[in-house]
Formats: C-alpha cells, structure tokens, sequence
C-alpha cells in the first residue's frame, strides 16, 4: 500500500480544535497518508511542534499573517509533492475509514470526491446548517456528479487542483470554484456518501449571516425574480420553527448578496 495522500488543514487561533482534528486523524489508516500540512493562517501565538501527533507525518508551513482558508490551501498545495491531496477543516473530525474511503473513490477518471458533513455540535445554527446540508444530498445517488466540493471534507489530484483552481480567493463558498476548473479540463467531481466527517456548524448567529451574505455575492449564476421567489419560499428547512426562521432569514440575506452582486456589475 503506497502512501499517496497529502492531508490540508489551514488553522487560526483553533489550537484545541486543531490537536482533536489531528488525534481523530491519527484513528484513520495512515499508511496511505503521505504527510498532514498543517497550515498556521497567522495564528497569535503561532502554532508550534506541539501539535505534532504520534504516528502521523505532520509538517507545519506559516501564513506570516492571516490570507483565508482557501489561500491557505492552494498554498499548501504547491507544497505537496504526493499526487493526491485532502482537505479538512480544522474543527473537523474525520471517521476512521476516511482515508481509505479517498484512496479508493478518486480514480483517475475523476478529478475530485467530496463526501458528507455532520455535526458535532447543537444549537439552532447549526440545526440550520445541517439541514441545509441534508437538502444538498437528498437525492444523490453514490458516485454521483455534483456541483459542489467541500473544502473541509473533499479530495482531489493535485496536479488538476493547480491547473483548474484559478484565482483563488478568500471568501464564502469559494471552494466550489474548483468544480469549474476541473470541468473545464472534462474531469467531474463525485459525491461519496460514506466518506463522512463530523464538524463543528456554527461559529455563531453573525458568522454564518456573514457567510451567508457572502455567498451570494459570490454565487456565479444570474438572480432572476422566478429563482428569488422559489428560494424564498423553498428556503425555511428544519425540523423546528427556530431551525425554519432562522435558515429562511439567511436565505434572504443570501439573496440579498447576489443581488448587490448583480448590481455591481450593472446587469
């Protein structure tokens, strides 16, 4: 068994976070695990070999200050030298089989994986986040051909990650991007049900109506008043009221953001 994937994990200020995503990686089957890139985004302090794990091949690379998970990554990516890379988030925990769930998903007739999100959390943000979430699978069959990639539970060649990442920038939702540049090049990204991390969903009420907002200033397709109705009405999932209001109210503020987009480029 070749060791030939190359863990990404950008982290700020998460120290705690960091050191329980690190020892659940360790659980996985690290003999294909080439090395984890710990990538310090600016950290005060900075984060140091205290996080080096047992068993796992840690190298710790530094933002001297903080540029964005997704910078993050596309710069540990030049730094990698296996030919597959993953990405998790730093307040992510991946399930046991995670590795080989990658190692034997990415064929080369597929340019990415990206797998399911669950959390570890509670609250009414992320029950909002989740559900979310759930709308986004429901219906997809295993393998199949999706129009997202989860930048804290995704993997992908390394050399078709730098050929089709673009401009990257750092922002909500930017990880999907990637989903462009790889079909520009013919290669897919597929959804694998059973590759699963747990994450922590809310940072807070403000935090995800930032995101949210965010978002949809950077969603790339036009906003007609047909698609803005039906995401209105569509938007309130959940299982409880508070989990309906609260993800009808951040559909909206999304809403809000591709409209301002649209404005900025005077369409």
């Amino acid at each position: 068994m070749e060791p030939r994937i190359t863990v990404i994990i950008p982290s700020r200020d998460r120290y705690r976070d960091l050191r329980r995503c690190l020892n659940a990686l360790a659980e996985c089957n690290t003999a294909l695990l080439y090395e984890v890139l710990v990538v310090d985004d600016g950290s005060k302090p900075r984060i140091t070999d205290a996080v080096q794990v047992a068993g796992l091949p840690i190298r710790l690379l530094r933002n001297p200050r903080p540029i964005g998970a997704m910078p993050s990554r596309s710069f540990a990516a030049e730094q990698a030298v296996s030919p597959v890379i993953a990405f998790l988030d730093d307040d992510a925990l991946p399930r046991a089989d995670w590795l080989d769930q990658i190692d034997r998903e990415l064929t080369a007739d597929r340019g990415g994986v990206t797998g399911r999100v669950l959390p570890f959390d509670s609250g009414v943000v992320s029950r909002a986040r989740q559900s979310r979430y759930l709308d986004r699978y429901r219906g997809l069959r295993p393998g199949q051909e999706v129009r997202f990639f989860a930048g804290g539970n995704g993997a992908v060649w390394r050399e078709a990650f730098l050929a089709a990442r673009g401009d990257v920038v750092n922002a909500p939702g930017s990880d999907n991007d990637i989903v462009a540049g790889l079909a520009a090049m013919g290669l897919s990204v597929n959804f694998v049900p059973t590759m699963v991390i747990v994450h922590r969903n809310s940072k807070g009420l403000m935090r995800a109506v930032r995101d949210a907002y965010g978002a949809g200033r950077r969603h790339p397709e036009r906003l007609t008043m047909a698609v803005a109705v039906q995401q209105v009405l569509g938007s309130a999932s959940g299982r409880d009221v508070q989990t309906r209001l609260v993800n009808w109210a951040l559909n909206l503020v999304h809403l809000a953001g591709r409209r301002r987009s649209l404005m900025k480029r005077g369409t």
